[in-house]
This record gives structure tokens, C-alpha cells and sequence, in this order.
């Protein structure tokens, strides 16, 4: 027995089409709003990026406040530089490091060992004798393109970043490593006259952005000394590179909080708590090289915990060069202010 086909009216099929229309374009709307969210979720991290980094840069410009004041009065490059000498500045970050020429697979993962394009050419008749300057910097900006934040002596303007790494490529300049500076203070070991190590505090990300792109144009390796807590892992996942390793400025510890100097509150951290903090950070950075103390604030009980993480060297704000006879857990750098000239520049790593 057959079935008899059931009879469906046009104006039946023409509701169930516009039902499937409708849950289609529902379908599509749906879709639309999840990509929404999910960038309005990005934005949202992304803006508390920058709120973090702005508060950083807010601390920075406090504690150098007296500094920068100082710097908008000087009428030339050479008084920048002695005011620069006579005052410790606040915040900063060790110096670039490198290592003799790699292989190829050191290259790709390059995250422990930065990469040496001169030789160690120095012998007992020539060689460093006047001290290895550490430079330390903070901020880059683009003057075509200014951050929203006000700027201060912490800031330096892309172009004359440019200026300074050419002209330590043209001059052949030599970047010890981490391990060749404590070598280099401890005395066992010499280094060559042209040699400087390029740091950068805090790791932000108008200096990632601005810097990194020129560091490999002149094959110049710098170290980031990176605030851990401060979306730490993804800026090492995404700019850590042949010409850029990754240092620790601790993980959670440039904050207030202390009773000394800046008033960063390592110096007041229990033992444990503080070397728990070192390693949380090592762990992001990839790197126990080299340490910069956060706002350039620091004890007895804060060097002790320094050494107990494991750190080969670490670098205060007070200024000056590093040299044989030097506690490598506590070494002088010299400040980069902005608005200096590659004369002063020159001076201040020669």
C-alpha cells in the first residue's frame, strides 16, 4: 500500500523559508558578536597593559623629577652630562650583552646568548683602562608620533637612538656579555677599548616597538631589563630575538612600598618572598645574567638575595663606569638622558 505524499500549501513554504533565512542571518549575528567580544576582551588587556606601563613611567617621573628639572635648564650637552654624574637617577636597566659568533642553532632560539659580531681583540698593551661603561636607558618615542604620556629625561627620541647605534657599528664596538663583565670586574679578564653594554629598563612596549626594529638594522644586542608582572611572557615570546635577551627587573617587585631611597619596596621584602620573586622572574625572562634593582633601591638583605637566585651580575642607578674591583652584584651605570647629542653620547662611552 502506498503512502500518499503529504500536501504542503505555498504559503507554508514560503514561512519556512523566510524561518531559515531568519535563522541564518541569527546564525551570522551570533558569529559577529563573538568576534566582538573577543576583541573588545583584546582591547581591554591591551589598555591595562598600558595603564600598568603608564604607572611605571608615572613612578619614573617622580623620582627623577628634581633631575629632569635640572635638565630643561642645562644650555648644553656637557652640563647634561655633569649633572648626570653628580646625580644618581632612579630606574634602570643593565646593559646589552653578547657572545662570540654563534651556530646556527643558538641563533634561532637566541633567548639565553646574545649575538657578537666584533672580536675580543684586546691584549695586555691595549685594552680598557678607563672602565666599561653600562648605559642605561628607559623610554624611545617617536617625535612624529608622541605618547600620550608626558615626557621626561627618561625618553629618548627614535632618531637619536638611530645615531648612537650607527655609530657604535661604523666603530666596531665590542658587547661583552653578562658573564665577560664579571670576568672583566673580577679581574680575569680583559676587554678591548671600544666596548660599551646597551640596557633599557622596564620593557615597555613603545621601546620594544621603536627599539627592536633598529637593533637588528645595525646587528646591536641590548638587554631589556622586564618588569615580570607587566604582560612579561608575551613580550618575550614576541620580541626576544638574536639582538634583544631578556634580563630581570623582578617580577612584582618595582612598586612602593620601602623606606629607602625611591621607596621600592625590595628592600623591605622578606628574604624568601624576595628570592621567590627572582626566580618567578627568571622564569619568564629565560635569564639569570643580570639583574637591575627596581628604582635603583638596595640593601645588604637585597644583595643576599640577589646572589641566593643566582644572579651572575646586577646594576644599581648610581652612576660611573664598571671596573676591575668592582662587587659585580652592585655596579655603576652611566645614564642616557634625552635630548643628548652623539658628541655627548660619544663622550659618555669612549
Amino acid at each position: 500500500m502506498s503512502r500518499k505524499r503529504k500536501h504542503i500549501s505555498p504559503k507554508k513554504r514560503k514561512y519556512r523559508r523566510i524561518c531559515r533565512v531568519m535563522l541564518f542571518i541569527l546564525i551570522l549575528l551570533i558569529a559577529a558578536l563573538g568576534v566582538i567580544l573577543v576583541r573588545q576582551k583584546k582591547e581591554s588587556d591591551d589598555k591595562k597593559a598600558q595603564k600598568k606601563e603608564a604607572a611605571v613611567h608615572a613612578d619614573d617621573k617622580k623620582d627623577n623629577q628634581k633631575t629632569s628639572q635640572k635638565d630643561a635648564k642645562d644650555s648644553s650637552d656637557d652640563a647634561r652630562e655633569e649633572n648626570s654624574a653628580k646625580e644618581p637617577q632612579e630606574a634602570g636597566e643593565p646593559a646589552g650583552t653578547a657572545d662570540g659568533d654563534q651556530d646556527s642553532e643558538d641563533s634561532k632560539s637566541n633567548i639565553n646568548k646574545d649575538v657578537q659580531l666584533a672580536e675580543n681583540t684586546a691584549t695586555e698593551e691595549k685594552h680598557k683602562t678607563n672602565g666599561l661603561a653600562i648605559c642605561m636607558y628607559h623610554y624611545v618615542y617617536d617625535k612624529d608620533n608622541p605618547p600620550k604620556e608626558k615626557l621626561n629625561s627618561n625618553f629618548i627620541e627614535v632618531s637619536d637612538l638611530e645615531k648612537e647605534l650607527k655609530y657604535l657599528t661604523e666603530n666596531n664596538y665590542y658587547y661583552p656579555t653578562w658573564e665577560e663583565v664579571k670576568q672583566y670586574v673580577e679581574g680575569d679578564l680583559l676587554l678591548p677599548e671600544k666596548s660599551v653594554v646597551l640596557s633599557f629598563d622596564d620593557g615597555a612596549y613603545s621601546f620594544l616597538n621603536l627599539g627592536v626594529p633598529l637593533f637588528e638594522k645595525y646587528k646591536v644586542p641590548v638587554t631589556s631589563f622586564l618588569i615580570g608582572n607587566i604582560d612579561g611572557k608575551k613580550k618575550v615570546k614576541k620580541y626576544a630575538s638574536e639582538y634583544m635577551t631578556f634580563q630581570s627587573h623582578s617580577y612584582n617587585m618595582h612598586r612602593g612600598g620601602g623606606n629607602i631611597g625611591h621607596g621600592g619596596i625590595f628592600p623591605v621584602m622578606a628574604h624568601d618572598d624576595a628570592v621567590a620573586d627572582l626566580k618567578k622572574s627568571i622564569k619568564i625572562g629565560g635569564n639569570k645574567d643580570a639583574f637591575a634593582y627596581p628604582y635603583g633601591d638596595y640593601n645588604d638583605s637585597c644583595v643576599q638575595a640577589v646572589k641566593d637566585a643566582g644572579f651572575l651580575c646586577a646594576v644599581t642607578t648610581e652612576y660611573g663606569r664598571a671596573k676591575p674591583g668592582d662587587n659585580p652584584l652592585l655596579l655603576p651605570r652611566v645614564r642616557m638622558s634625552m635630548g643628548q647629542s652623539l658628541e655627548s653620547f660619544k663622550k659618555l662611552v669612549e
